[in-house]
């Protein structure tokens, strides 16, 4: 074996093969990249958008009585009075973030009482609840008690 020995020549075309597949290697690694980068992107924008529309934390119903800022006293309804109705009217609201009162649902009580009750607390007013120092919207359960005896 001869350590001194002829450089052989390397082809043209086996050169341009040579740099054609690293051309190839460093575009597929490329768009690899750009791939992973929209689909994390992507998700990013999806977790964001998912926040945005999060579910009103629950909170019991002393603990949001204790807020109330504004109450306003639903009218016993004249011919619920006559008929001698009484009882508690339920009620499923959500708070906003405000404080304001978003949503409410009758989830039982005196049908004859029921829309005294919604538009009663309707009008009512909280303390914004705050979770981590920044006003959330909640959700809770109220209970408007209709009673003849004062």
């Amino acid at each position: 074996m001869k350590l001194t020995g002829e450089k052989k020549q390397v082809s043209r075309l086996r050169v341009g093969v040579a740099v054609a597949a690293c051309f190839v290697v460093v575009a597929a690694a490329a768009t690899s990249a750009l791939a992973l980068r929209m689909a994390v992107d992507s998700q990013t924008a999806a977790d964001k958008t998912s926040s945005k529309k999060t579910v009103p934390l629950s909170i019991p119903s002393d603990q949001m009585a204790a807020s109330i800022v504004s109450k306003v006293t639903p009218k016993y309804p004249p011919e619920a009075k006559r008929a001698r109705i009484q009882g508690t009217v339920v009620l499923h609201a959500v708070i906003g973030k405000t404080g304001d009162v978003m949503h409410l649902d009758v989830v039982s009580g005196p049908n004859e009482l029921q829309q005294s009750s919604l538009d009663a607390v309707k009008q009512w007013r909280y303390k914004p609840y705050l979770l981590n120092g920044a006003p959330i919207g909640v959700k809770t359960t109220i209970n408007v008690t209709y009673s003849l005896q004062k």
